[in-house]
C-alpha cells in the first residue's frame, strides 16, 4: 500500500510541462485574487479610519 506522502510525490513528479504550466497559471490567479482581496480590505479599513477621524475633528 502506498502512503499519502508517497502518492503525492508520485503525482508531483509525474506532471508534464503543460500540466506544470497549468498549475502555474492557477497558482498565479489564486495569488492575484488574494492580493486583490487584501487590497480591498485595506482600502475599506483606511476609508473607515479616515471617516472616523473626520467625524472626531468636526465635533
Amino acid at each position: 500500500m502506498v502512503s499519502g506522502a508517497a502518492a503525492a510525490k508520485e503525482i508531483v513528479y509525474g506532471l508534464t510541462p503543460p500540466e506544470w504550466s497549468f498549475v502555474g497559471v492557477v497558482g498565479g490567479l489564486a495569488i492575484g485574487l488574494v492580493g486583490l482581496l487584501v487590497n480591498v480590505v485595506v482600502n475599506v479599513w483606511y476609508k473607515l479610519q479616515q471617516l472616523k477621524i473626520l467625524r472626531e475633528q468636526s465635533k
